[in-house]
C-alpha cells in the first residue's frame, strides 16, 4: 500500500509539473523572442564603408535581410554609377549630343529629382557636374590626382548645366543636349541607395538598425527600449576622433568633408566636392552635417551647404528644415543650438574654438 500510495504521489507531481511546463512554454517563448542581440555587418561599395547594425531576435534571419539590403545597394549603384559601363546614367552619358535614352522609370525618378535639387539650389548643387568631377578624378581610385589645366577645365565648365538635361516623362527618356555633357549623381545616389536598403529592412521585418556609409546615416527604431542610437560625427582633421556626438532614431543624417577623397598638392588640400560655378574644390568648409527625414535629402543638402559655406546659408532663405552644424575652413563649429535639445548634440572638446 505504501508503495502504491507513493507511485500516485510520484504521478500527481510528474502530472503537476508537466501541466506547469506547459504553461510556461509560453512564457520561454515570449522571453525568447524578446531577448535581441546586435547584428553588424560591414562591406565596401559606393566607394565607402558600409556599415549595417541591427537589434533582432533572429541573428540568421537579420543577417539574412542585411544580404538583401547589401544586394539592393549594389542594385542600385550599377544602375546610377557613371562609372559603371553597363549603367543606364553611362547610357546616357555616351548619347549626349546624339539622342536621347530610354531609361527605367526608377532611373529616370531620381534624375528627375537630382534636376529639382539642381533648379532649388540655383545650380550651386549640379547633377550634370560629370564633366569636371572625371576630369578631377577623385572618384577614379587608379588616377593620380593632379591639378588640371586651366584651359582644359574652363572647356568642361561650358558643359555644366542641368537646365541641358532634358526628360521626357511620356517614354521616359533622357538628353543630355550638349555632346560632352555627363551626369553625375554623386550627391544624391548615396543617400537614395541608404534609404532604399532601409526599406528592404523594415520590409524584412527589421524594426531597429542603423546604416552608415562613410558618414551618411540612417537610423530605425532604438538601440534598447527607448534609448536612441547614439552617433558621432567624425573630426574633420583627426580621423581617429570624434567632433560631436548625437542620439537620432527614425531619421538620416548626412554629412559632406573634405577629409575623406583629397589630395594635398603644394601645400593646399584639393577635395572631391567640387563647386559648379568654378570647377574647382569648395574651400569654405571642412565638413557639414545635416538632419533631414531621408538619406537622399540630407546628402543632396549636405552638399550644397558644403559649397555654400555658414554665412551665406545663414542670409538664404532657403534652409533644411530640422539643421546642421558646420565647420568652416578655420576650423571654427557654428551649429543650430535646437539640435542639443531634439537630438542631445554634445561637443567633445570646445567648441568654441578652432578645433584643427
Amino acid at each position: 500500500m505504501r508503495w502504491v500510495l507513493t507511485a500516485v504521489y510520484s504521478k500527481r507531481v510528474r502530472t503537476v509539473f508537466l501541466c506547469w511546463l506547459l504553461a510556461a512554454l509560453p512564457l520561454f517563448a515570449q522571453k525568447k523572442a524578446d531577448q535581441l542581440y546586435e547584428v553588424s555587418a560591414t562591406k565596401y561599395m559606393l566607394g565607402t564603408q558600409i556599415d549595417l547594425k541591427a537589434m533582432h531576435p533572429d541573428i540568421l534571419g537579420c543577417k539574412k535581410a542585411f544580404y538583401d539590403a547589401y544586394q539592393e545597394i549594389a542594385r542600385i549603384e550599377a544602375l546610377l554609377s557613371s562609372h559603371i559601363a553597363s549603367s543606364e546614367v553611362t547610357k546616357i552619358n555616351k548619347m549626349a549630343g546624339v539622342k536621347p535614352v530610354k531609361v527605367s522609370y526608377e532611373t529616370f525618378a531620381i534624375i528627375s529629382r537630382s534636376v529639382q535639387y539642381s533648379k532649388k539650389f540655383k545650380g550651386i548643387f549640379d547633377a550634370s557636374i560629370g564633366p569636371v568631377t572625371t576630369l578631377w578624378g577623385f572618384s577614379d581610385d587608379k588616377k593620380d590626382i593632379t591639378l588640371p589645366k586651366r584651359s582644359v577645365l574652363e572647356a568642361d565648365l561650358k558643359l555644366v548645366d542641368y537646365r541641358r538635361v532634358a526628360l521626357s516623362k511620356a517614354d521616359t527618356t533622357v538628353f543630355l543636349e550638349r555632346k560632352g555633357m555627363r551626369l553625375d549623381l554623386g550627391g544624391i545616389a548615396k543617400g537614395y541607395a541608404i534609404d532604399r536598403a532601409a526599406y528592404i529592412l523594415k520590409n524584412k521585418g527589421i524594426q531597429h538598425f542603423l546604416i552608415n556609409a562613410g558618414g551618411d546615416i540612417y537610423a530605425c527604431g532604438y538601440k534598447y527600449g527607448e534609448k536612441k542610437w547614439l552617433v558621432g560625427i567624425q573630426h574633420p582633421r583627426r580621423q581617429a576622433d570624434l567632433l560631436a556626438t548625437f542620439e537620432v532614431h527614425d531619421m538620416a543624417v548626412a554629412t559632406s568633408g573634405d577629409y575623406e577623397r583629397y589630395k594635398i598638392i603644394d601645400g593646399k588640400r584639393y577635395h572631391h566636392i567640387i563647386d559648379p560655378r568654378t570647377g574647382f574644390p569648395a574651400t569654405l568648409d571642412q565638413s557639414v552635417t545635416v538632419f533631414a527625414n531621408s538619406a537622399e535629402e540630407a546628402d543632396a543638402w549636405a552638399t550644397y551647404l558644403f559649397i555654400i559655406g555658414y554665412e551665406n546659408e545663414q542670409k538664404s532663405a532657403l534652409k533644411p528644415e530640422l539643421g546642421t552644424v558646420f565647420v568652416d575652413a578655420s576650423g571654427n563649429v557654428e551649429y543650430d543650438h535646437s539640435l542639443e535639445d531634439a537630438f542631445n548634440l554634445r561637443f567633445v572638446g570646445d567648441k568654441n574654438h578652432a578645433i584643427q
